[in-house]
């Protein structure tokens, strides 16, 4: 080699250094060529000293399901296009099965029973809402009364001695004996002796006078709560009673009782409450994302753990307007007839409301839904060992074990609904190889941003860079021929390559 061979413009620190880096090639390109060429050629066409990379278009249409691939089986990230060794072992690639670089995955029908793995079909039908519930029989509070004492006196006899105790209308309670209700009583017998003393031949307003009085009289015998029975009484016997039998306005049960016998009472004082046990009302909570599905008129049913196997029918007669703000939750009012007096205020009931939210929806087992927090995934069973996981859109869910398809699932198509997770892990596996081959390397990434300082290679005179450019080129024929145990044109390509 001659000094009038070697162009001006190439410095001798230079041109030393590409040879040197040729040679190098010539004793390690057998162990090493394959993948210092990946390397390089990726590396020089980012740079801009070699070919263009390969366009993206034509990565995107490769399809992984249709291209052979082969992996190491101790190195299993070790993915390679073409038969051979591994560049870390050397030992034999085995071929991947294609399919798992696809979504869908088969499985042996042996593994699959023993997996567990059972499958049910996606159907339509009504999306009905079923919301499950604890609720507290209570009172009906329309039907609870009072008895009140309108005049001060003392109670002789007490006819109704404990609470819980069931009365008539009409029945006796107490019998009161009053001074001002005794001379009430006087009054209406004297007033029915003047109207009978009084003749028509007395002036007419003498008359009508009379009948007033005892109008009057009788009037006032009612406000005291005496019976029209005990005032005919009265004027059958035709002289007052010592005490009056004071008797019940309501059907019910006692449910407070405020009297004994001797007892005084003043007007106002409350001495029986009586409740009203044919309907009663049940009290149930509802958290706040449950109440766009119940509404006043709907219709629900209660169960009651201690009597198995029957059911009440009710109906929701009122929703609160306002929630609890410390808990979120709402009260509802429901109501449900009971005339046999099974159900008792104070008793927990296990209560259902039911709403059909659209006459027909797509509909799919909760179970066959895997939740991952972002997204929802369903194993499609395609047959003979084959399955397919899908996105899914889901909706309301019924309560009876469905949820509402939105998007991802058709009607007819089978799912797995038992043993997905372990399809799922498999699922995973097979997804990361199919993203290690569909993904895009870092060194094709085509610059899109203008660099932030510059690059050494930069500062290289364009006659520096071409004869870098030609060494490597030649290089990497080198490590081609050395790989494939052929010398065909290595001496060619080392002296064109040291540019002699």
């Amino acid at each position: 080699m001659t000094q009038a061979s070697i162009p001006k413009a190439i410095r001798w620190p230079v041109l030393v250094g590409a040879v040197s880096l040729a040679v190098v090639a010539v004793g390690a390109g057998v162990m090493f060529a394959v993948p210092l060429r990946s390397a390089l050629s990726h590396t020089i066409g980012f740079v801009g000293l070699g070919p263009e990379p390969k366009n993206q278009a034509s990565v995107e249409t490769e399809d992984p399901g249709q291209v052979q691939y082969y992996t190491c089986g101790m190195h299993p990230w070790v993915i390679l296009p073409k038969p051979g060794d591994c560049p870390i072992c050397h030992m034999a690639l085995t071929p991947i099965d294609p399919d798992k670089f696809t979504g869908e995955m088969t499985i042996d029908p042996v593994v699959v029973q023993n997996m567990g793995v059972r499958i049910a079909p996606v159907i339509t039908g009504p999306l009905t809402k079923r919301i499950r519930t604890v609720g507290t029989i209570d009172y009906n509070e329309r039907a609870v009364r009072d008895v009140n004492i309108k005049v001060a006196g003392w109670i002789e006899k007490l006819y109704v001695d404990f609470i819980g105790a069931g009365v008539e209308q009409g029945e006796p309670l107490f019998d009161l004996y009053s001074p001002e209700l005794y001379a009430t009583q006087e009054q209406y017998l004297l007033a029915l002796k003047g109207e009978a003393q009084i003749t028509s031949e007395i002036s007419p307003d003498a008359v009508q006078g009379a009948v007033d009085l005892v109008e009057s009289a009788r009037t006032r015998l009612e406000y005291y709560d005496i019976t029209d029975e005990q005032i005919a009484a009265l004027q059958e016997a035709g002289h007052p009673s010592k005490s009056m039998t004071i008797r019940s306005p309501h059907t019910g049960v006692v449910i407070e009782k405020h009297a004994n016998e001797g007892m005084k009472v003043d007007p106002g004082m409350r001495v029986f409450r009586i409740a009203d046990l044919s309907r009663v009302w049940v009290m149930v909570t509802l958290y706040e994302s449950q109440l766009p599905y119940v509404r006043a008129g709907q219709t629900a049913s209660m169960e009651l753990p201690y009597i198995p196997g029957q059911k009440f029918q009710g109906e929701v007669i009122y929703v609160y307007p306002y929630l609890d703000p410390k808990t979120r939750e709402v009260q509802l009012r429901l109501e449900f007839d009971n005339e046999s007096g099974i159900l008792k205020p104070g008793m927990f009931a296990t209560v259902e409301l039911e709403n059909t939210l659209a006459a027909e929806k797509t509909l799919v087992s909760r179970s066959a839904v895997i939740d991952t927090g972002e997204r929802q995934v369903a194993f499609v069973s395609r047959g003979e060992g084959k399955f397919e996981p899908r996105d899914v859109r889901l909706g309301i869910e019924t309560g009876d074990g469905m949820i509402e398809v939105i998007s991802g699932l058709k009607p007819g198509e089978m799912v797995v609904t038992s043993g997905q997770f372990l399809i799922d892990s498999e699922a995973k596996i097979r997804e990361a190889l199919a993203k290690m081959i569909r993904g895009d390397l870092a060194s094709e990434q085509k610059v899109t941003a203008e660099l932030a300082g510059t690059s050494e290679v930069d500062d290289l005179p364009v006659p520096v860079s071409d004869a870098l450019n030609r060494a490597l080129t030649h290089y990497l024929v080198i490590g081609d021929s050395l790989a494939a145990n052929t010398k065909d044109g290595i001496a060619g390509h080392a002296r064109s390559g040291s540019g002699a």
